[in-house]
């Protein structure tokens, strides 16, 4: 089989030594891929269709593809017989079958099978030259008229630009996904761009950081002081503090950030900031306490939430209901027989109902739902048009299902239009809506705030309704408690458990967690059939081993299925993390069978049936970041996957599934916003770092009816004596005030007038 190298590793040496050995072939199957390491392990079909496999680090294989191997064979006790490779070339075939095989791999877009048989038939080992020098040629071929050879031409070159530009990346330790996202986004410009700008790909590729553009620059001979090195390391720093839940970090607390980064002095890193405030990249805001450093959107996001819920909070009482209204309302839901509001709970909804924005919070079994549909009642009841919102899909048809009226994401009520690249509903478009209620407001973060603000129309109500003392939001800002302990606005404080929850161990646990009181948590031999239950393993390994078993038998036997258990654990990372639970909770409920499709992608093989999780917002997709669903499909073929999600199945390519992890565990963080009817949370002393109370009081919360603690004591009570959480940083709470004085000084001044 005669090949013509496209490129050779970059390690390669001037000729392999004698002993070494050199395999030729067609990549058949990628048995295993590991894109961190980059281990792997082929079939590869050698000699006319003999197959052998071959292991070795290899960036991003394709099925397809031709290579070169240069290595030894081997024999493996476990195995067998094998070929061990220490360099590789991709190469362009030139063979007739091989040109057959290579255009017909899913390398080549818009050939396919049929189209390159007839291609090879026609014109045989010389097709891909006739491709390159003379696609006029291609009008020869039965079925192929003007257009078609026009449209063929057009892929093709595009296939080769793009495969130029793929070669090149994987020099420089970028996978094919990767570097297809890149072309995609640069076209034959992307490696003039990268030799001259490398530090873009962080700010404008998503799933490139700064360590690999850095990698990259270094490796195209950008100097370790460049000032675009410095910038880039500036800005990456904010946008990692922006992923980290603040808005914007003290000057004195980047600079030394970025110091200890790139190991530079910080007087050149002084003179870089300064060049990007010049800019506008940065922006700087000083007050008497520090001086912050905001991403400039990060700073009119921030200003414009705090001014809008300002005149939310000031403006429009004069059209909502007054007492009178609300105590006839109160009467007439008592005449009706309707379930009785205690009285904590008649002040809420009266404070709620005339106010433009109104605070409702609590902690579990404080009737905060109940609230929610008393107020959505008195509404109806008043004219006013209300709207129920919740930030995920889990939460929202829970809260449907509760209050018996009509609930959804914020997500879906503001409408993504794809085509325009915006929500459907902003400034020139409000919500036809009078009151909107948000429920599980503790996971509403800024900036999704700011396009819900943005979508209120003058005089529309808003209420927020959550539990403060919960983990803050996954995204930038502390929103509810930012409200609660700002002192501008209406505010309900729910403290009396209610009846039918007051003997709930689960209800119970978690207030005194809350309170920083040790729990009463019973354990295997003490447990009486309370909704709380305590498996001390000291030992981490054996702890994920009895989660397994925890969730695929224990459960079960109290009538919770696995689809109804949750495993929630602090870390990715170690074997009670995400990643290790997943991978043996996937083995233990979704096993491998002859049935199933799978597909290895990283570290994670997703199989049909599994449980996934979306990462990330994908508006064109319409889901969002949190949405679970299951697998129900995977082609190897088209290379394609797909995932029924509560509101439908959705595509994706397989360059796409870095959007999707498995579900069934998640970090307590992913885990806000939703309840499960059985929660195994896994709280062990290994997790010292992330250990607080929030943190142990949010996963407790998540339990409907059965929390299983798995983990030592010394773990449960390292996260209740905790209390002190790292600050976010944001000016939303003093900006608040600020406006707020102004108002008060403003109204002063016209009253002495």
């Amino acid at each position: 089989m005669q090949q013509t190298p496209l490129w050779s590793s970059p390690n390669e040496d001037s000729g392999p030594p004698a002993s070494e050995a050199t395999v030729r072939g067609i990549i058949n199957r990628i048995i295993f891929h590991n894109d961190q390491t980059g281990w792997t392990v082929l079939s590869l079909e050698i000699d006319e269709g003999a197959e052998a496999t071959a292991v070795g680090v290899m960036l991003a294989p394709t099925s397809g593809e031709s290579v070169r191997l240069t290595g030894s064979w081997e024999t493996h006790q476990r195995y067998g017989r094998q070929f061990r490779f220490t360099t590789y070339e991709l190469l362009r075939p030139t063979t007739a079958e091989g040109i057959k095989r290579y255009l017909s791999s899913p390398l080549v877009e818009g050939v396919g099978p049929k189209l390159a048989e007839a291609l090879v038939e026609k014109f045989g080992a010389r097709t891909l030259a006739i491709l390159d020098e003379a696609p006029e040629q291609l009008q020869e071929v039965p079925g192929i008229g003007p257009h078609r050879a026009e449209a063929l031409t057009t892929s093709w070159q595009r296939h080769r630009q793009m495969h130029e530009v793929i070669i090149f990346l994987r020099q420089h330790g970028i996978g094919s996904a990767l570097a297809t996202r890149i072309y995609n986004r640069y076209g034959p410009q992307a490696v003039e761009l990268i030799e001259q700008q490398p530090y873009r790909l962080a700010r404008e590729v998503r799933g490139i950081g700064f360590a690999t553009a850095d990698k990259i620059a270094r490796s195209v001979g950008i100097p370790r002081d460049d000032p675009q090195r410095r910038q880039a390391a500036l800005l990456h720093l904010l946008a990692s503090a922006t992923d980290n839940g603040h808005f914007f970090l003290p000057r004195r607390e980047l600079l030394e950030q970025a110091a200890r980064l790139l190991g530079l002095d910080e007087q050149l890193l002084e003179l870089s900031l300064g060049e990007l405030e010049a800019q506008k990249e940065v922006a700087v805001e000083a007050t008497n306490e520090q001086v912050a450093i905001y991403l400039p959107q990060m700073l009119a996001a921030e200003r414009d939430v705090a001014h809008r819920l300002s005149a939310i909070e000031n403006g429009f009482v004069e059209t909502l209901p007054d007492r009178a209204q609300i105590e006839q309302w109160l009467e007439r839901r008592t005449s009706l027989g309707e379930l009785p509001l205690t009285e904590e709970q008649q002040s809420a909804v009266k404070k709620a109902l005339s106010a433009g924005l109104s605070v409702i919070t609590g902690g579990p079994g404080t009737g905060k739902t109940t609230i929610i549909r008393a107020f959505a009642e008195a509404c109806a009841s008043l004219g006013r048009r209300v709207a129920l919102v919740s930030p995920t899909g889990r939460a929202a048809k829970r809260l449907e299902q509760m209050t018996g009226r009509k609930a959804s994401t914020i997500h879906r009520l503001l409408s993504y239009d794809p085509y325009q690249h915006r929500f459907r509903h902003g400034p020139g478009n409000p919500l036809p809506v009078d009151t909107l209620v948000v429920d599980e407001a503790s996971m509403l973060d800024v900036l999704l705030a700011r396009d819900l603000l943005q979508a209120l129309a003058p005089g529309t109500q808003l209420v927020l309704v959550g539990d403060a003392d919960q983990l803050p939001s996954v995204g930038p800002g502390n929103l509810l408690r930012d409200l609660v302990e700002s002192g501008v606005v209406s505010v309900c404080h729910l403290t009396t458990i209610h009846r039918q929850q007051a003997g709930s161990l689960l209800v119970q646990n978690a207030h005194r967690i809350n309170r920083g009181e040790r729990p009463y948590l019973p354990t295997g031999k003490q447990w009486q059939g309370e909704d709380c239950v305590f498996v001390e393993e000291k030992d981490p390994e054996e702890a994920g081993r009895r989660v397994v078993k925890i969730v695929a038998h224990d459960l079960p036997k109290l009538d919770f299925p696995p689809d109804d258990i949750k495993v929630i654990t602090p870390l990715h990372r170690g074997p009670i993390g995400v990643r290790a639970l997943n991978t043996a909770l996937q083995q233990q409920l979704n096993p491998p069978q002859p049935t199933k499709a799978q597909i290895q992608r990283g570290e994670t093989l997703f199989r049909t049936g599994d449980r996934v999780l979306q990462t990330v917002n994908n508006y064109d997709k319409s889901v969002y970041n949190g949405d679970i669903g299951w697998i129900v499909a995977i082609d190897t073929e088209s290379e394609t996957l797909r995932v029924a999600f509560d509101q439908g199945e959705v595509g994706y390519d397989f360059g796409e599934l870095d959007e999707l992890e498995l579900a069934y565990a998640l970090t307590i963080h992913k885990s806000q916003g939703s309840e499960y009817p059985a929660v195994v949370i896994v709280i062990h002393s290994s997790h010292y770092i992330m250990l607080q109370r929030n943190l142990l009081y949010t996963a407790l919360t998540r339990a409907e009816q059965m929390a299983c603690l798995v983990g030592d004591r010394r773990g449960i009570y390292k996260a209740i004596n905790t209390a002190s959480e790292r600050r976010r940083y944001t000016r939303l709470q003093q900006r608040l005030r600020e406006q707020l004085h102004c108002r008060e000084d403003q109204s002063e001044k016209g009253a002495g007038e």
